[in-house]
């Protein structure tokens, strides 16, 4: 049998035009958020590591960003299979991965039905909720905020992890900035005091596996949050609780497929979801020390199972992926 030909690229820092309307992706052709970059870069490398170790994979790759607007297509045209790498603000993993789907090549990710929904923080809220997840109260600067004192976090729509999300100390305060920045597409979540994690999981026809349940280091400096980094598999389920949170999240979102991302805060009334990464996130660059086996071949798995599927280790271990490292270096 011959090799399947896997085309995996990232669209922040491997050269993507910045064509999409949000502000977190870059608009009208505006510079991409170096964060975005960082973080892109430092997943695509870890794919990549673990693509290139499998014997039933050709990978083709675009190195050099300035070559990527020339070189995709002829790259996408060759390949059997597309695994994307993109924020899904602005719709643009959605784009990208509704253009594969037009040419016919097996998309190694989320259906779009399912990016739609995930890329905004209010509709996700308003499907989970509908599903009895608990998640975060979502509302737009329009509506009416419930009464009450306490902090509120202001973040954008269809934003990506950090990038671009306050907290202030009451809702007029933060009414008041949204109003201020003179930029549309913003919502509001009450502030929910907790331990923040993620959960890493493997999705496929509205099944979930987990894979890890991460601690996540977010600091605050001047009002904004700032991602530091992850520490993959340094939460236990002993009593299950994740996978069934994650087993709602995948059967409320028909769509989400491979690796996908769940945030939450581990909150004194129980765990809450904050939003779901349709996609890769960075605690993939921990995956495969943490459990012992290829990620990237679960996801081959699930187009067809061969019987040799790689085992993740019984007792996974902790391991640290520090984004500020690779952000400063």
């Amino acid at each position: 049998m011959s090799a399947m030909k896997v085309f995996a690229f990232d669209y922040a820092s491997g050269g993507g035009d910045g064509s999409s309307r949000g502000r977190g992706a870059g608009a009208s052709g505006a510079a991409l958020p170096n964060a975005l970059k960082h973080h892109g870069r430092i997943m695509l490398g870890a794919l990549l590591a673990d693509l290139v170790r499998l014997p039933e994979v050709e990978l083709i790759t675009i190195s050099d960003p300035s070559l990527f607007k020339r070189r995709f297509n002829a790259c996408l045209q060759a390949a059997d299979a597309v695994w994307p790498l993109a924020p899904e603000a602005g719709g643009v993993l959605e784009r990208l991965s509704r253009q594969v789907l037009r040419h016919k090549r097996i998309l190694l990710g989320s259906k779009p039905a399912a990016l739609r929904v995930a890329a905004s923080k209010l509709r996700t809220a308003r499907v989970l909720a509908r599903a009895g997840v608990a998640v975060a109260a979502t509302y737009t600067a329009e509506q009416s905020l419930p009464d009450g004192s306490g902090a509120w976090v202001v973040k954008p729509d269809d934003g990506a992890g950090c990038l671009d999300t306050r907290i202030f100390a009451d809702a007029g305060s933060a009414l008041a900035w949204i109003a201020a920045s003179g930029v549309a597409g913003y919502v509001l979540q009450p502030f929910i005091p907790g331990k923040l994690g993620s959960l890493s999981l493997l999705c496929c026809n509205g099944e979930a596996q987990v894979l890890s349940c991460n601690e996540q280091r977010v600091v605050v400096r001047d009002n904004q949050f700032h991602f530091l980094g992850t520490t993959v598999n340094s939460l236990s389920d002993c009593a299950g609780s994740f996978a069934r949170l994650a087993q709602s999240v995948a059967a409320a979102i028909p769509g989400l497929w491979g690796h996908v991302g769940v945030d939450f805060v581990n909150a004194e009334h129980g765990v809450v979801v904050l939003e779901v990464n349709p996609r890769m996130t960075t605690s993939y660059c921990g995956l495969h020390a943490s459990i012992g086996c290829n990620p990237a071949a679960l996801v081959l798995d699930l187009l067809e199972p061969p019987g040799g599927t790689p085992r993740a280790r019984a007792k996974p271990v902790a391991v640290s992926v520090d984004v500020a490292a690779f952000a400063s270096a």
